[in-house]
């Protein structure tokens, strides 16, 4: 006898069965036993969350003669006519295959017949949203006022496909995803009934896999039942998934946190050498920087290991940033999209993951990990003259308050600068402050020069201008802002004219200095 997969052979019979759909199967349970059939449903999901198997269940409970608790009995005259697959009482259809007009109208013209065994003729139109215009138009009227004996479950993975006019005729049911916890108590049941040894955490691998799909999951618990005549191990589920090395991934993420650009480029082509898929590399990099996320946030119980590797990930964690690890997810889910269709998925990598090393995204995240880092050096700047104070006094009778008179040579005023933009203004300025420059004081100016044209620009911005003086007069400090090049030439030279003649309505500012 040839073998079946575990999906199929261990699909529910009944709605006790279904697992993570209570609020749908209580629903069609009431229905069945106060007798309140409607002729018209939708069923909509992710797949492999039951929208198939309970509409098959329904279809034989509003036919069996003595339904227990909702779900069809089994041992009635019309169960047993009903499970035989050449019954006409229920019929179900692929809309992918039959999607033409022509096979809807074989439907209208079929639905004019009574039921031969039970009280109700049931259709199943799975994918629907597979219908062509014409064929919903003509579905329409039928699923409208059908026959009383007519039941139509429409089934889809895409409810934004149906037109409006489908919507607003059915019924509606929402599948939602099942849960981990679910998935797993599942697996170890049926792997219990098949006989298969295996370890808790290889189980909760499977599940978590299955990203809360039951027939996914099922699907890669058939795979893995077979892996070996033992106990199933999480290192062999792995490897049926063809998940790279752990360690290796460890590796790669150390490398990414620790900004080892070498060894990013190394580790990553060490992987690919390997035969594994660079898109599956980067989901596990993803995954693992989630894990140790997880065990910085203390969520301990939502990460999925061994023992050991969860004390070197709790190591890492220790370690880790969690602005720069937040960063890195999510620079490498904005391109898990682009490694599966990419020609070149391996180099997509690569500057993914030098990106979040680099933390040089305009992502928030990476922007508040680079803060975060400056913010350290900054108190350690102690040591060179630079003091960094307390937020500036809002006004001058805060300022009375507050006693002595503020030091007012250069780097004081700029350490006072730089908190300022820390705690209550723009970031971007913040960064640019705290990038490296020469800062002096000479006849009551404060006087800046960037360490390149970029910076250099970017200072001399009116807005930028206008918000460093803000931030002087809020401080109580009356000096004038100048603005230095540090080198010169002929292109930047015309760069700073028309940069002079927007600030100043095409009169030379002052303020900037060539």
């Amino acid at each position: 006898m040839s073998y079946t997969a575990l999906y199929r052979k261990y699909r529910p019979l009944t709605f006790d069965d279904v697992i993570g759909q209570g609020h749908v199967t209580e629903t069609l349970i009431n229905q069945i036993k106060s007798d309140r059939i409607g002729h018209a449903y939708l069923f909509t999901g992710s797949r492999g969350t039951g929208k198939t198997t309970c509409a098959k269940i329904f279809a034989r409970a509003v036919n069996c003669l003595h339904p227990k608790n909702g779900s069809p009995c089994g041992e009635c005259e019309v169960c047993k006519a009903l499970a035989d697959p050449s019954n006409l009482d229920i019929s179900e259809i692929d809309a992918a295959s039959n999607n033409r007009v022509d096979e809807v109208r074989e439907i209208r013209e079929r639905v004019k017949y009574p039921p031969v065994n039970g009280k109700y003729k049931v259709y199943i139109i799975d994918e629907v949203h597979m219908l062509t215009d014409s064929a919903f138009n003509a579905l329409l009227k039928t699923l409208e006022e059908p026959p009383s004996f007519v039941i139509f479950i429409l089934a889809t993975t895409e409810v934004h496909k149906l037109p409006a006019t489908i919507l607003s005729r059915c019924m509606r049911f929402d599948f939602r995803l099942v849960g981990r916890d679910l998935l797993a108590e599942n697996i170890k049941r049926i792997y219990k009934q098949e006989g298969k040894a295996f370890e808790e955490d290889a189980v909760a691998y499977i599940a978590q896999a299955g990203e809360g799909s039951v027939r996914d999951s099922l699907s890669i618990a058939d795979m893995c039942l077979s892996r070996s005549e033992g106990k199933l191990t999480l290192a062999e589920v792995q490897d049926v998934l063809g998940a790279a090395d752990r360690g290796k991934i460890r590796e790669l993420l150390q490398s990414i946190l620790a900004c080892d650009e070498k060894a990013i480029l190394l580790q990553i082509d060490k992987l690919t050498r390997l035969g594994k898929s660079v898109s599956l590399i980067g989901r596990d990099l993803l995954s693992l920087a989630r894990d140790v996320l997880c065990l910085k946030a203390g969520a301990d119980s939502l990460v999925i290991d061994t023992t050991e590797n969860i004390e070197r990930l709790r190591q890492m964690a220790n370690e880790a940033d969690a602005d720069a690890l937040t960063a890195t997810i999510r620079i490498l889910s904005e391109v898990d999209a682009e490694l599966r269709y990419s020609v070149s998925p391996k180099i997509v990598l690569e500057t993914a993951a030098l990106r979040a090393a680099k933390l040089v995204s305009n992502d928030a995240d990476a922007m508040a990990a680079r803060i975060a880092k400056l913010e350290a050096k900054l108190e350690n700047l102690q040591t060179t003259g630079i003091t960094v104070s307390a937020p500036p006094a809002r006004n001058q009778e805060e300022r009375a308050e507050s006693g002595a008179a503020k030091p007012n040579d250069a780097a004081s005023v700029w350490g006072r600068m730089v908190t300022y933009f820390r705690r209550s203004g723009s970031m971007n300025i913040y960064a640019l402050l705290s990038s490296t420059n020469e800062v002096t004081k000479k006849d009551g100016a404060l006087i800046i020069t960037p360490d390149s044209d970029e910076t250099f620009l970017q200072f001399s911005d009116p807005e930028t201008q206008a918000q460093l003086k803000r931030a002087l007069e809020e401080d109580g400090t009356h000096l004038d802002i100048k603005i230095e090049r540090r080198a010169k030439g002929p292109d930047m030279d015309n760069e700073v004219e028309r940069i002079k003649k927007l600030m100043s309505g095409g009169k030379v500012s002052p303020n900037i200095v060539k």
